[in-house]
């Protein structure tokens, strides 16, 4: 059970206060403002740009205050935090335009649902969304992790015993550092800590976990530590059954977000490119293994197949995954065992392909679209530029 008797009362009993009402609130403005400005993200962080940012940040409750000459978007430590909600939840989601741009914009039918929820839904769907699919690589952003997720990443095993036990953190900027300030101000706005960003967001002095954050996130860790010592993985992520959990206790807790189940095409147009001058489409089934796309690709630039490599690619959620050579031990999965399709491609998507770790060469993919037109075979419908000697 992920929940004891105690942290269920807790939960049976609680109610948003007047902080927490304005954190949705916030939401709220940050969705209502993305429906009217979808807009290009970069291509490296998948972040949209400050000009985009700046009035955002005028919009909401507590704007943040920065005094740097040149802030970047992820200097907005507030927004930031409502990006990856978004990301994480499903509601704000990414899709390729007809100029090759990505657009970030608010997913219809995932915001549909959202607007028949109650708060308390909202705000138990959003914490749930972060706690297990809160990945910053999702925001373009790493953090000291061992999955780029905060709580299980991070705090379950790099966080000090004082703040778990109610204390304040005795080195507050270590999590500044290393989870950065956008997870810590999710743990601001849902209620969970409290503190203080000074010196525009760079500096924190003081981090302590309210009791109700306390609570219920020591329940939340304890999750993730059986899940590890059970096997008992979803999506191939630690997850925790959180919302199961929640809804067990609050007979109000009915509506939550359901992601929408992936439309696979027949088969795919992938660009492929070797640097910047030289690049080919391939057009794949999406029922090719990976390991036959991996011999496709290299016979395309004239490589002989004699060395060990991988495919990596981010999740829809940011979650980082590889799929590999059979001998190779660090992989998610086998590219002999993997096929196209069990990676839910859609256009735009990036995938790089690591070969011969001596020279590390990178092919970096992208989905460009999907056809209801099969094929039996790899073919290569288009070459541009002549192929590096790969020795």
């Amino acid at each position: 059970m992920l929940f004891e008797a105690k942290t269920a009362e807790a939960i049976a009993s609680f109610t948003l206060s007047d902080h927490q009402q304005v954190f949705l609130r916030d939401v709220d403005v940050f969705l209502d403002y993305l429906v009217k400005n979808p807009v290009p993200v970069s291509k490296n962080k998948n972040q949209p740009p400050v000009k985009w940012a700046e009035p955002l940040n005028r919009l909401l409750s507590s704007p943040d205050v920065l005094t740097l000459k040149r802030p970047l978007t992820a200097s907005y430590a507030r927004i930031m935090g409502l990006l990856l909600l978004g990301r994480s939840s499903g509601l704000a989601s990414l899709r390729p335009d007809s100029r090759g741009n990505t657009i970030l914009h608010v997913h219809d039918s995932i915001y549909q649902q959202w607007q028949v929820m109650t708060d308390i839904e909202r705000y138990f769907t959003l914490l749930e969304a972060w706690i297990n699919r809160g990945y910053a690589t999702n925001v373009g952003e790493r953090i000291s992790a061992i999955d780029n997720r905060f709580l299980s990443g991070f705090m379950m095993m790099l966080g000090d015993n004082d703040l778990w036990q109610g204390r304040p953190a005795h080195d507050p900027g270590f999590y500044l550092r290393r989870g950065k300030a956008f997870n810590l101000s999710i743990l601001k706005m849902t209620g969970l800590a409290d503190f203080q960003f000074e010196d525009s967001n760079r500096k924190i002095n003081y981090l302590k976990l309210t009791p109700w954050g306390q609570l219920f996130l020591t329940a939340c860790r304890q999750g993730f530590k059986d899940s590890l010592i059970c096997g008992n993985y979803e999506d191939d992520d630690e997850q925790i059954n959180l919302l199961p959990a929640i809804k067990t206790i609050r007979s109000d807790v009915n509506n939550t977000l359901e992601k929408t189940a992936p439309v696979i095409a027949a088969s795919y147009i992938l660009s492929v490119a070797l640097g910047s001058k030289c690049t080919r489409t391939l057009k794949v089934s999406a029922d090719h293994l990976l390991e036959e796309l991996a011999e496709a690709i290299l016979e395309a630039f004239d490589f002989d197949n004699d060395h060990l490599y991988h495919f990596q690619y981010l999740t829809s959620f940011g979650a980082d995954r590889s799929i590999g050579h059979p001998a190779m031990d660090f992989c998610d999965g086998s590219v002999t065992e993997t096929r196209l399709h069990q990676l839910q491609p859609f256009p735009g998507m990036k995938i790089t392909f690591v070969f011969d770790y001596g020279v590390n060469w990178e092919f970096e993919i992208v989905v460009m679209h999907g056809s209801e037109e099969s094929t039996s075979d790899i073919q290569v419908i288009e070459r541009k530029g002549k192929a590096p000697e790969p020795y």
